[in-house]
């Protein structure tokens, strides 16, 4: 394999089209991070690639380097496509939500395999638990923080040592009403006890926890602002899966 190649694992996480038939995609890998990659022909139902290369894909790369960043596809072998999530429009909206996000917090050409590994296992229980996909969804949003480095703190009490009521994005922890900011949301005890369960707990244990599922869809008032505050703006798949779930409602 020359130096201009490279053999990697890495699940797609957009998939754009940019011709007849042809594709670009943006791939996550372990070690490699986020990348870019030309897929000629892919589109084509013809393609030996075109399974392997499909949205949410976990799938043996061979590629070739055009410039930093960007590289071509030669070939590549599925491993895993988490095609049951493709029959349930709920789930693969859930499924392409944390598949934008990871894209959002992971570099280019930046080494991560715990994003990587955190998002496939989501995935993974997200076909096996699929009446606990807002449990799921928290779970994956306060992983992910972690791993960026911008965990919220949750407690029973305000820093001043009063009840907490609020969550404040800005500042990323609890407060009470004396001591809110003008983002605060109300938080209530059965949320920070969910909260603080899943961000002590091992994903495994969090991801199979068994809770409330009102609570745990509950919470994406206080994950949600909270990226937002820290990465700007979300995917707009977040607002396609809100469209979805509140139909499905």
């Amino acid at each position: 394999m020359s130096e201009s190649t490279v053999k990697i694992n890495a699940i797609v996480v957009r998939a754009k089209d940019s011709g007849e038939n042809d594709r670009l995609l943006t791939l996550l890998s372990p070690e490699m991070g986020k990348l870019s990659v030309s897929a000629k022909g892919v589109k084509s139902l013809k393609h030996k690639s075109r399974s392997a290369c499909m949205p949410l894909a976990y799938s043996s790369f061979v590629l070739k380097k055009i410039k930093d960043g960007l590289y071509s596809l030669s070939s590549a072998d599925l491993i895993e496509s988490f095609s049951s999530l493709s029959k349930d429009v709920e789930l693969l909206s859930y499924g392409a939500y944390f598949a934008d996000l990871a894209r959002l917090c992971v570099q280019s050409s930046v080494p991560a395999d715990e994003e990587v590994r955190l998002l496939l296992n989501t995935l993974y229980v997200l076909t096996k638990r699929t009446d606990a996909a807002p449990l799921i969804k928290a779970v994956f949003e306060l992983k992910l923080m972690e791993l960026c480095g911008i965990m919220p703190e949750f407690d029973s009490e305000c820093p001043c040592s009063s009840p907490a009521k609020f969550f404040c994005p800005s500042e990323g922890e609890v407060r009470c009403g004396e001591h809110k900011t003008p983002d605060a949301i109300p938080i209530s005890p059965n949320e920070i006890n969910l909260s603080l369960y899943i961000t002590s707990s091992s994903l495994k244990d969090a991801l199979f926890a068994v809770c409330n599922m009102d609570t745990a869809a509950s919470l994406s008032r206080i994950t949600e602002p909270f990226l937002s505050y820290h990465l700007g703006n979300l995917p707009n798949s977040l607002a396609f899966l809100r469209k979805i779930v509140i139909k499905i409602q």
